[in-house]
This record gives C-alpha cells, structure tokens and sequence, in this order.
C-alpha cells in the first residue's frame, strides 16, 4: 500500500463509496475477484473472502472512463 502511494482514507473511502464496482471476474486458475474503483484508489477484493487482493492508484484515464459512463 504504501509503496504504491495509497493511503488507508483511500482505500476506506474506494470501499465504502466506491464509483464502480465491477462484476465479479475469474482468473486463469478460477480465483474470483471483484475491482472497487474509487477517486484516489483501486482496491481489488474475493468476493468469497472479502480479503483485499491488491490496491493501486486510479489511473486518471480509468477516472475519466468511470465518470463518463455516469453521465
């Protein structure tokens, strides 16, 4: 998290107001997965677990994407 620039408010904030959440996806080896995408973060959670996977910073790009389909 901190390596990534991504606060702990970030991450609270993606959870619990997220702008997308996205479906639940499955990787190669059948592990779920479903993307909170929030203003200054992303935060990749298992549905089935609830465990964080990963987090990283919302792209400007990913930001504008979210936003767009809104309106």
């Amino acid at each position: 998290m901190a390596e990534k620039n991504v606060s702990q408010s970030d991450i609270s904030n993606a959870l619990k107001n997220p702008l997308q959440v996205t479906e639940i996806r499955y990787d190669s080896q059948g592990r779920p997965s479903v993307r909170y995408i929030g203003n200054n973060a992303t935060v990749i959670v298992n549905p089935e677990t609830g465990n964080i996977i990963t987090v990283y910073p919302t792209s400007a790009q990913r930001l504008n994407n979210v936003l767009n389909l809104k309106r």
